[in-house]
């Protein structure tokens, strides 16, 4: 065990260099994203933070509060279905309301988490390739361009996807503890023996209970024993039958977790498109493919992972996305062949594309890289050491290959910090916009009351749970918000509008420039609807308080919009708020015909 302790796991960083590499994984990420202890709630965050101040500490409540109201709830689309996302994922929310209890329930308390469970992702990721063979300094670089990979942006500093990181720890926890376990040898498996490792049983007890509690934080944690199954061809029949006898329990745990699931979520509670495209569809295969690619552009080139919208800028750039792709495969490829016989080397694909394999289905979204990240570190590490000539267990014969790949590497750590600062000022400029759409509202002229009507016209799609946070802001409750449109663009008004009183009950918006109902939103519409937008040109949506129709356009979007209301919208508790260049929502008191 000694033996061991001087080479691999804790003890393979000495003391001192753990201490080091430690703290310079906390201060790297304390530059990079610490901006996130100034941001408040963001989005989805609103909801959460909602349902877990309303929600006790049982499991039914927990589960209840992992969902998401995005249409007919929080907010009332009349062009879209009502659709409630729900999640069984009771454990990651009970982390985040005891997190929120001992920080009273002040939104900095979540952000300062969020760092934490970062830096500790980023620890083990360095032991993890310790353990897989891979050199301290190699292994150290490779965890501080995990702590500064740009795509990891809205995972750290955005509170609604601390899920991903606390699901990351723990899986990366549970394997190390598996590595033990089966005694994975840090080289070349034909050529090393299977260490002796004393009290493997607890490191499988170990390695399930985490797992376990994975799979109450999120759902692609499922795949982790599939993950870890691709090393086994490699262990020449190692004590088979603990094998067999642990992944029986691997099996009893994922039965256990469906049946609960199951139970508290109604069924399979799977979200419709455009969440989730479901299996049987006809462009299912060709869109997990595309999704795999963007995700691998994401994980190596660091292409913006933009939701609805990201994917549709590449189809219309087929050879760049493609050929793109095409590079790093081969890449990936060569340095799999090339390490084909260690379990770092079978072990970075596994885990880059089987935890990559549960999220395909979904739509893009740029935390879905945080749990694959753990296989781009793996082959980043293969990567490396590659360009420097370096053979575990032997001394470099190129020292100067060496230095010339620590310092590359160095300059890698810089330039992703730069790209995650312009990132992180993306997702600032994107709260920002939520800020000044609440603040406008909460501080009008006329105040909003508990059961008030909203009518908002140009809202920003980026701030879509507007009534939560205006509620949360003013204290009002009950409010009932309906956008007339989103802003042509997500982030506001760019162009001219104009928006003119018809009669007492009918006003009409115009648009110049730009397009209502075009683009990303277009096709966002178009897959909420069964393929088919409910937006045509001259004819009328009817719903229960207003008909809207749309009185001008062409092939790319609508410009004009007419909304004629069963009542007049000048009555006790209605209010109708204007979005323009110059405004994010001013309040409407009177309209010139």
């Amino acid at each position: 065990m000694n033996a061991w302790n001087d080479q691999y796991g804790l003890a393979s960083f000495r003391r001192g260099q753990l201490i080091l590499a430690i703290l310079s994984l906390a201060i790297l990420i304390g530059v990079f994203h610490g901006r996130a202890l100034d941001y408040g709630l963001f989005m989805d965050d609103y909801a959460h933070y909602r349902q877990l101040r309303e929600a006790d500490w049982s499991l039914g409540d927990l589960v209840d509060a992992c969902r998401l109201d995005l249409s007919g709830g929080v907010i009332d689309l009349w062009w879209m279905p009502e659709c409630t996302l729900r999640f069984f994922r009771p454990i990651a929310f009970g982390i985040m309301k005891l997190t929120y209890t001992l920080g009273g329930w002040r939104p900095a308390a979540a952000h300062v988490a969020s760092l934490f469970w970062h830096l500790a992702a980023c620890i083990l990721l360095m032991l993890l390739l310790r353990r897989l063979g891979i050199s301290r300094r190699i292994a150290w670089i490779v965890a501080c361009l995990f702590a500064t990979h740009p795509g990891h942006v809205a995972t750290v500093q955005w509170i609604a996807s601390q899920t991903e990181l606390i699901v990351t720890t723990l899986l990366l926890g549970a394997m190390l503890c598996w590595a033990e376990f089966r005694g994975w040898p840090s080289g070349v498996i034909e050529r090393t023996k299977p260490r002796v490792v004393e009290h493997r049983r607890a490191w499988g007890v170990a390695c399930l209970l985490l797992f376990a509690a994975a799979l109450g934080c999120r759902e692609n944690a499922v795949v982790f024993p599939f993950v870890i199954l691709a090393v086994e061809p490699l262990m020449r029949g190692e004590q088979r039958r603990r094998v067999v006898s642990i992944y029986a329990c691997f099996g009893v745990v994922i039965g256990a977790y469906w049946a609960l699931r199951t139970h508290y979520l109604g069924g399979l509670a799977t979200p419709p498109r455009p969440y989730i495209v479901p299996p049987g569809a006809e462009d299912f295969f060709p869109y997990i493919i595309d999704k795999a690619c963007y995700y691998l552009l994401g994980e190596f080139l660091l292409a913006p992972c933009v939701p609805i919208g990201g994917l549709a800028y590449f189809h219309e750039r087929p050879t760049v996305f493609y050929g793109l792709t095409l590079f790093i495969v081969v890449v990936l490829v060569f340095l799999f062949i090339k390490n084909r016989l260690s379990a770092r080397g079978v072990l970075g694909p596994a885990c880059l594309f089987g935890f990559m394999a549960p999220v395909l289905p979904a739509f893009e979204s740029p935390h879905h890289l945080y749990l694959p990240g753990v296989g781009w570190a793996i082959v980043a590490a293969l990567f490396i050491q590659e360009v420097g000539g370096y053979v575990p267990g032997r001394t470099p014969s190129e020292p100067l290959r060496m230095k010339l790949a620590g310092f590359g590497s160095l300059a890698t750590v810089l330039v992703f910090g730069v790209a995650t600062h312009f990132f992180s000022m993306a997702l600032d400029t994107a709260q920002a916009v939520e800020d000044h759409v609440v603040e406008e509202i909460a501080e009008a002229p006329r105040p909003v009351a508990d059961g008030d009507t909203l009518y908002i016209a140009n809202l920003p799609m980026i701030a879509h749970y507007v009534r939560l946070a205006v509620e949360e802001r003013t204290g009002a409750r009950d409010l009932k918000v309906i956008p007339l449109t989103w802003a042509p663009r997500l982030l506001g008004v760019a162009t001219p509008t104009e928006l003119v009183r018809i009669d007492e009950r009918t006003i009409e918006m115009c648009v110049r420039g730009d397009r209502y109902f075009s683009g990303p939103v277009r096709l966002l519409v178009e897959q909420s609807n069964g393929g088919v937008s409910p937006i045509k040109l001259n004819q009328p949506v009817v719903r229960t308080d207003f008909t809207a129709t749309p009185v001008a356009g062409d092939a790319d979007g609508i410009t004009a919009l007419r909304f004629t209301f069963n009542r007049s919208i000048a009555q006790a508790g209605v209010h109708l708020f204007w979005g323009s260049k110059t405004r994010w929502a001013y309040q409407i008191s009177h309209i010139k015909p």
